[in-house]
Order: structure tokens, then C-alpha cells, then sequence
């Protein structure tokens, strides 16, 4: 059985590393295999997380979701990583790393077990597939199969080869989603002044879709000339980037004291202007908020950075305690679709065999990866999820192939 595999990702190195010495061929438009992986998790490789759940993917099967996570769970990927040779550890937030916290150690180690399995054929741009008579095409060959397992990714990291053109090979035969960028930075309608660009600090993130709240992060939040970055905004990204993708009203609100309530952080600001009264308020402040920040945070409050802690009155506090926890960004659009990381939308997984990830549209066509409507929230759920669909598709063929 031959078994031919479009893409030496993440998701075909885990494939082809899983096959067990079959007939595997994988093409590749890249030199090398595995080059998005590099740049993953800041080039330290977030691989999977000890807190993973059904509830981190969004996909318009849920059943799939729930099947895969479970055949090959992050406990299962941590062991097998253990296995090929690569150490692991883990963050307090349950992210988990190579030790080495090098994507590099990751990439190489995966290439070495699968190439034991699989014949690797780069510089192969697919340029046609023949459904009908299986067979897929290259500029210069022409490559037969028995089963075609697609791993080309999404439409995110163009350079890293994830350029989205396999969908134009398969628009016809499946039903694919509306697609769009996600875990990246945003453009928002509320600018601070170029004094506070580049500024980070640890703040919680929450995202509201209308009045509604969506989903919050306590992480760095990073205040640019264009809008938010940063983890925080990262970890509500998918949410953020759907939400925009349906043209909803989109907002993110700031709290710079996630560790106070609003009425305990007033008592403590009050207890600072009455103990600082003859202070300017700019120089209360000072311990209280990044210095790049305060000439922001005063006009945002409409408070004079001269004016002196007693002459501090109720309508300034007011509006000083509301901007330092609820500060209000309105999100316009996605700003670096260039360097998003993760893909929402792809094919429908409606149509595909949660129990072997073939296509119910097409006989003997897999997808898996990024290529599915499946996309992970920030923190190394994505690499996850094609290791376990990865896991799926092979355990099947495997079973197959006897």
C-alpha cells in the first residue's frame, strides 16, 4: 500500500514518525522538514499543555475534537517525546517544553524517527491532484498513491510554506470554511502615545463581543503604536478573530490590578492620596504604573499630572480607578496576519471520519492537522492536536496495511 503524505510539517513528521517502516512517500515545496516548527512557541516549542480540553479547539465537529484528544492525549505526547529522545519539562501554567526549550531539539529529533519510516522528497510543489485516479502532481513528477494523507497546514506563516493553495487543488471535492488568522496582534481604535509603545506589563485581558463577556487572560499584555499584543491578547485571540470574522462589535477591556476588586483597589488608591496628599498625582503613581504609562493613564482620566493628591476630587477618582480596571480598547481588525500562527477555518471536519480522519467526501484522502477547521488556543495546543490526529490517521492505516 503505497501511502503518500503533502507536507513534512508538524503533522507529517508526527505521521511519518508514527508509521512503523511502511511504504510512506512525503512531499514537501520546502527545503527542509519541519519549518513552521521552529517557530513555534518563540522558538522554544509549546507542544502540548497540561490543562488540554475539548473546551481549548474550536472546530465545527465537536465530536472529532472530543474523539482525537482522547486517542492520543497530552500525557500520550509527552511519553512518546520521553521515547524518541527528546526530555521535556513544564511551565507552572502547564505549558510544556523540550528541555532544551528549543524548537530545533523538537524538529530534529521527530525528522530523525521518521525518516526511519518514510522517504522525504522536498522542493516538491503539488501543483494538481487527481482524485479520480490517484494521483498527485509536481512540476516536474507525477507521484501514484494507494492513500493520500494531506498535512499541508493552514493559511497562516506563508514562508514557513503554509500558503493555503492546496485548498484551491480541493474546493470542489470537500466543503472547506471560512478561513481567517489567529493567535496574532490587533489594530484597536484607542491608541496610547508613542512614549508607551513597546511597553509590557502583566494585566488581565478580557474580550467582549457587544456586552457580552467571552473569554479573559491574566498574562503580558504589550501596548503598541497600533494597538495590544502580547500573551494575554494571544491566549483570547481565536475568540477575538472569529468574533471579527462575523463583523461583531469587538472590545478588549485592560485591568492593570486583576488581584484587587474594583472597590479594593479604590480603597487602596484612597489610602495613597490621602497618605501622599501634597504629592502631584503623577508622583503618587509612580510605584503604581510603568512610568511610560502614566502621561496615558492621566489624560485618559482627564486628570491634570501637576495636580496634587487632596485636590484629587470624586469625578477624577472615579475615572482614574475605571481606567486602570476597565480600560477600554475597541478592536478594528487583525493587524499581523504575516506572522499569525494558527489558522481558523480549513476543511470542514464534519466531513471527516473522527475515528480515522479520511474524508467521507473523498475514499482513501485524509486530513490532518492544520488543515482542518481545528484550531487551538495559544499554549501549545495546536502542536497537540496534529500529533493526535496525526496519531489517529496512522493507527488506522497501520491497521490496514498488514
Amino acid at each position: 500500500m503505497k501511502i503518500l503524505v503533502i507536507g513534512a510539517g508538524v503533522a507529517g513528521l508526527f505521521f511519518a514518525s508514527f508509521m512503523d517502516k511502511h511504504e510512506v512517500i512525503v512531499v514537501d515545496k520546502n527545503e527542509f522538514a519541519g519549518r513552521k516548527l521552529l517557530a513555534t512557541g518563540n522558538g522554544r516549542c509549546n507542544f502540548t499543555n497540561l490543562n488540554l480540553d475539548k473546551a481549548n479547539f474550536k472546530a465545527n465537529n465537536q465530536e472529532l475534537i472530543d474523539h482525537t484528544i482522547k486517542y492520543f492525549t497530552n500525557r500520550d505526547l509527552i511519553k512518546y517525546f520521553n521515547e524518541i529522545g527528546i526530555a521535556t519539562t513544564n511551565l507552572p501554567s502547564g505549558r510544556c517544553y523540550p528541555k532544551t526549550m528549543s524548537s530545533k531539539t523538537v524538529r530534529n529529533a521527530l525528522f530523525l524517527e521518521a525518516k526511519e519510516n518514510a522517504d522525504f522528497i522536498f522542493n516538491e510543489d503539488v501543483s494538481d491532484i487527481d482524485f479520480k485516479n490517484k494521483k498527485v502532481k509536481t512540476k516536474g513528477k507525477t507521484y501514484a498513491y494507494d492513500k493520500l494523507v494531506i498535512a499541508s497546514g493552514g493559511i497562516t506563516l506563508k514562508n514557513s510554506g503554509s500558503d493555503g493553495k492546496i485548498f484551491d487543488l480541493i474546493k470542489k471535492e470537500v466543503p472547506i470554511t471560512q478561513m481567517t488568522y489567529a493567535i496574532t496582534n490587533y489594530e484597536t481604535r484607542e491608541k496610547l502615545s508613542k512614549k508607551a509603545k513597546g511597553t509590557k506589563v502583566t494585566a488581565k485581558a478580557s474580550l467582549y463581543v457587544g456586552s457580552k463577556l467571552i473569554k479573559s487572560s491574566i498574562d503580558d499584555v504589550i501596548f503598541q503604536d497600533y494597538g495590544l499584543t502580547g500573551t494575554a491578547i494571544l491566549d483570547i485571540s481565536n475568540d477575538l478573530s472569529q468574533s471579527l470574522l462575523k463583523q461583531k462589535s469587538s472590545y478588549i477591556y485592560i485591568d492593570f490590578f486583576p488581584e484587587y476588586s474594583k472597590e479594593e483597589f479604590a480603597s487602596y488608591l484612597a489610602s495613597l492620596l490621602t497618605k501622599f496628599a501634597k504629592r502631584p498625582i503623577k508622583d503618587i503613581l509612580i510605584g503604581v504604573i510603568n512610568e511610560k504609562l502614566l502621561d496615558d493613564i492621566l489624560k485618559i482620566s482627564h486628570i491634570k499630572a501637576h495636580k496634587k493628591g487632596f485636590e484629587i476630587n470624586e469625578r477624577d477618582f472615579d475615572n482614574l480607578v475605571e481606567t486602570l480596571k476597565e480600560l477600554k480598547f475597541e478592536v478594528l481588525k487583525i493587524h499581523d496576519k504575516e506572522n499569525a500562527q494558527v489558522t481558523l477555518g480549513g476543511v470542514d471536519s464534519n466531513f471527516i471520519n473522527p475515528k480515522t480522519m479520511e474524508s467521507t467526501k473523498l475514499k482513501d484522502v485524509f486530513f490532518i492537522g492544520e488543515c482542518q477547521d481545528v484550531a487551538g488556543d495559544c499554549g501549545g495546543y495546536n502542536i497537540s492536536w496534529a500529533a493526535s490526529s496525526a496519531k489517529v490517521a496512522s493507527d488506522y492505516l497501520r491497521s490496514i496495511d498488514v
